[in-house]
């Protein structure tokens, strides 16, 4: 029998400040919820309005845990029942009385909370708890508490329930049947009230039916005349103004008040519904689209026109968010053919009223800019940042008008240079000037329909952008004005105005202490350089200065723009900051490590910080160009340390990152040591070993890029790490994992290359065996195939233990290579299988094969290195496809998967290969003149000409 008292007691001693006494009432309570009843008994404790409120409180935080630790469905569960686990029997004893402690509890801000998340982890586990009963008299109470505390019910059910599939949803469908008419009555007397308790109940039931009738479709929706009656009440609390105690909020803690979110979930609904119900799917019907076009989404925009118009009059107030999903709406109209007529006369006003506005600046806008600068710059110029904001829907709004409906531009374009032509006549009307922000933003988000010719743009830049730059009476306009030069991805044709905006953006960054300006100095600099390679060698002077800069700002403010535009001078100016780069790389990871313990301290706490990781990955990004740019500078101080912290730590964040620069480290290491990997990269690739025996192992695919380069590079001259690498790969070839599979047979392959060893071959053919795993069949032809190469006799042997020989023999000829690497690979494979005494019988019966394939590859061989040379150039591949290669391409992701193998640097770059058939042949024909008949007679006559006129171009080369 548990001891009630004694329970509250050992509750109420985990709240002292005595560190022993907490630990060992915490030990006491584990013993004790082993116990049946310790779940119910909480309850009751709860309950109790007599014990003092932290008391309760803690036992609400008790109970919630506790189901969700150990509540289960013993109609569903396979596992076994364990002590902790509470028992049918007391479950059901908490469904009895659960109910009416939240109605107690139900006005109870510390307790209520808990109970209610309770309740939701036992509805997940118990879906078909039907709680229609006890909500349905709770709604019709009459008493405000007991209404509460049904909608909070209602909402729990409908959010537990809110994707059930169509097939799946006759419980929510019954469910809302019986008690959504309830609440269609409440609503009657809810949407009138202006007081927060009733905006709390209205917002309850806007969220449970986003939850029950916009995610998939609700038999509810069959009635029009239901849907019908929602939708006109979503529409009254759109256009429904806010209390006069709400307005006079400040607009920061006015969007936190319950009644300004009512209004927001109002629109947010009828976003959500155009967005759901536009398109006719298996469960929506044709019927059910032409009534919502028709009848439904008219009404919606005839209602949205008058509060576009109250609004942009300033009688009705807006929060952000409601903006937002207003503007999604309209969007949605705009590109939806069967919507479009019904806008399309409004666009100008459109535009104009709502668009534009919400693009402009404003007295709040300007405040925030000179009170908090971080704050403004992450709000306004901070790309990665998602948020549900009323410039961000319109500048989409913008970018689908100039893709979609590009006529109307003759709107939009216009009307944008008026704005910018009033700011030349009158510069010093502050209204003005907020206009010009939205006539920027709003040229900026065209700029990629006009990507084709940018010349009429580039006067925009000429008579109005470098006008804005110059004044200094409205700083905000200056950021701006460089954020726009940012987004102008295209090379200026006039070189006056290039210089202009160079020098003007040059100097904001170094002349000025406004962060916006700074930081959007930055990213247009980047931009310029980046588009307009020819002011590179004009400019090379001063980019020691202005990463100089960077780096102070990258010290000062985390925000991936500083990264960036760094990360792209020292690729572009690699000669110019080699000077500086040992100071400049000590200056990155000092930064970075000082960010990296941070968010290390902070991960202990469960507490992620995305700014904090995205310019941690970004200093990470311009660490590994650094390295591969500057090929004159050492960097292994400055950065391995880097790299071991981030192994050390796991931090599994960074893995693509640090991958990324222990591989740029150790190829730049090769590189200036004389093919030489130096010790500090061995230490380092030792530890990154270590890993596996703690975290890495679940991570193997992410480093393979790493260890491709030691296979290849490293074990050649040291082989110290071979064993434990060799373990690594023996445990992942085995685990069943097909991308875990493919990775170390890529690895065996480039280690048979390197080494000239087939380690783990008769495994490896095991494992492909397995046709449940689906291995890639091209990558296990390229390790039989250069298993072939280094031993052939091995090989076949392992192969005919394994009885894969056939197979093997039938998928490589299945198989088409289009790389070099692939061609060269087969080449050399066939060769090595010729130049054998004796060839199993498998193997044999393919001599013919064999033969007509030689020629065959080394017809399509110039092709290939032509296609690898324009791949190297970095041009377009893609064009190159379908136009010739006698090795038909079947698939064009295939394609440039395989040619990806021409990028590692292997012993075939170095292999000519027509020159090895030739002597191959010559030796053939002097040493064994019979074997040498044979394959030349099981060429057709046209192969036969091909290989004398190969053999001919290769004595032209020689001569």
């Amino acid at each position: 029998m548990l001891d009630e008292q004694a329970i509250i007691t050992c509750i109420g001693q985990t709240m002292v400040a005595d560190a022993k006494l907490i630990k060992d009432s915490e030990a006491k309570l584990f013993e004790y919820q082993k116990e049946t009843g310790f779940t119910s008994l909480l309850l009751k404790i709860i309950s109790n309005n007599e014990l003092a409120l932290n008391i309760r409180m803690s036992c609400a935080i008790y109970f919630k845990n506790k189901i969700l630790r150990s509540w289960i469905n013993y109609e569903l569960s396979s596992k076994d029942v364990s002590a902790d686990d509470i028992s049918p029997e007391e479950q059901q004893m908490i469904k009895d009385n659960l109910i009416q402690i939240i109605v107690s509890n139900v006005n109870d801000n510390h307790i209520r909370p808990h109970l209610t998340e309770a309740l939701c982890n036992i509805l997940i586990r118990s879906k078909t708890w039907d709680l229609t009963a006890p909500v349905s008299e709770l709604l019709t109470s009459g008493k405000q508490e007991y209404i509460y505390a049904g909608l909070l019910i209602v909402f729990e059910i409908t959010k537990v329930h809110r994707y059930d599939l169509f097939e799946k949803r006759e419980f929510l469908d019954k469910f809302i049947a019986n008690i959504f008419p309830t609440i269609e009555g409440l609503l009657s007397e809810l949407v009138n009230q202006t007081d927060y308790q009733s905006s709390e109940l209205l917002y309850l039931i806007l969220k449970s039916f986003k939850y029950a009738c916009l995610n998939n479709y609700p038999a509810y929706f069959n009635d029009s005349a239901k849907l019908d009656a929602w939708v006109q009440l979503h529409l009254f609390i759109c256009a429904k103004p806010l209390p006069k105690e709400v307005m006079e909020l400040d607009v920061s803690d006015r969007s936190l008040d319950r009644r300004v979110k009512v209004n927001k979930w109002g629109f947010g609904n009828l976003n959500r519904f155009i967005h759901r119900y536009s398109k006719t799917t298996k469960h929506i019907t044709e019927q059910f689209i032409s009534n919502v076009f028709t009848n439904v989404f008219p009404k919606i925009l005839h209602e949205y026109f008058n509060i576009m118009n109250s609004w942009n009059q300033k009688v009705l107030w807006l929060s952000d968010s409601a903006l937002y999903h207003l503007i999604r709406f309209l969007e949605k109209c705009l590109i939806t053919d069967g919507l479009y007529p019904l806008i399309e006369q409004h666009l100008e006003a459109i535009f104009k009223n709502l668009i534009f506005t919400c693009l402009c600046a404003n007295s709040e806008v300007t405040e925030l800019f000179e009170t908090d600068p971080e704050d403004y710059t992450r709000r306004y110029f901070d790309y990665n940042r998602e948020g549900s904001t009323a410039d961000i829907a319109s500048t989409e709004f913008i970018e689908c008008t100039g893709t979609g409906r590009p006529e109307q531009l003759s709107v939009v374009i216009p009307f944008v240079n008026n704005i910018f032509n009033q700011f030349v006549q009158s510069p010093d009307n502050v209204e003005i000037a907020y206009k010009q922000e939205g006539a920027m933003r709003s040229i900026s988000s065209l700029f990629a329909f006009f990507e084709s010719n940018t010349v009429e743009l580039e006067g925009i830049f000429t008579h109005y952008i470098v006008n804005i730059l110059s004044q200094n009476k409205y700083p905000f306009l200056v950021a701006r004005a460089l954020a726009t030069i940012a987004d102008f991805q295209a090379e200026f044709q006039d070189m006056e105005t290039l210089s202009k905006i160079y020098e003007l953006a040059y100097k904001h960054l170094t002349t000025t202490d406004i962060l916006p300006i700074q930081v959007e100095a930055a990213d247009a600099l980047r931009t310029l350089v980046i588009s307009n390679p020819n002011i590179r060698g004009h400019i090379s002077a001063q980019v020691p200065g202005i990463m100089e800069v960077l780096l102070k700002l990258s010290k000062e403010f985390e925000v991936d723009i500083i990264s960036e535009a760094m990360e792209s001078f020292v690729e572009n100016f690699a000669d110019e900051l080699t000077p500086f780069a040992k100071d400049l790389g000590r200056s990155l990871a000092e930064q970075f490590l000082r960010l990296a313990q941070s968010m290390t301290d902070a991960g202990s706490d469960n507490y992620v910080d995305q700014d904090q990781e995205l310019q941690a990955s970004s200093l990470m990004q311009t660490m590994t160009t650094m390295v591969m740019s500057m090929n004159k500078v050492v960097l292994n101080d400055e950065f391995i340390p880097v790299c071991t912290f981030i192994i050390h730590n796991a931090q599994i964040i960074l893995l693509t990152e640090v991958v990324d620069l222990m591989d740029a480290l150790t190829l730049s290491s090769r590189n200036m040591n004389n093919g030489i990997i130096s010790n500090d990269i061995w230490v380092m690739f030792g530890e990154v070993l270590e890993s596996f025996q703690v975290y890495a192992m679940d991570y193997f695919d992410a480093f393979n890029v790493f260890f491709e380069t030691i296979v290849l590079h490293g074990f050649p001259q040291n082989q110290m790490y071979i064993e434990p690498f060799f373990q690594i790969l023996a445990a992942k070839i085995t685990s069943g994992i097909d991308y875990d599979v493919e990775n170390v047979l890529n690895l065996l392959q480039m280690y048979s290359l390197s080494m000239h060893d087939i380690p783990l071959y008769a495994e490896s053919l095991k494992v492909c065996s397995d046709k449940d795993l689906g291995i890639d069949e091209k990558q296990i032809v390229k390790l039989f195939l250069t298993n072939i190469t280094c031993k052939p006799i091995e090989t076949l042997q392992i192969c005919e233990t394994e009885g894969q020989t056939l197979n093997l023999m039938t998928q490589w000829f299945d198989c088409k290579f289009s790389s070099v690497f692939g061609i060269k690979l087969q080449i050399i494979a066939i060769l090595s299988l010729l130049k054998m005494n004796e060839l199993p019988g498998s193997v044999s019966g393919f001599m013919g094969q064999l033969s007509n394939k030689l020629v065959i590859l080394l017809e399509s061989l110039p092709k290939a290195i032509r296609n690898r040379d324009v791949a190297n150039r970095g041009g377009d591949i893609a064009g190159l496809l379908g136009s010739g290669d006698l090795e038909e391409v079947e698939d064009e992701d295939d394609y440039f998967d395989d040619i990806d193998d021409d990028f590692k640097e292997t012993e075939l770059d170095n292999i000519n290969a027509f020159q090895t058939v030739q002597e191959f042949f010559n030796n053939l024909q002097n040493q064994s003149p019979d074997k040498y008949q044979n394959i030349i007679n099981a060429l057709d006559d046209e192969k036969k000409q091909s290989l004398q006129i190969i053999f001919e171009f290769v004595n032209s080369q020689q001569k």
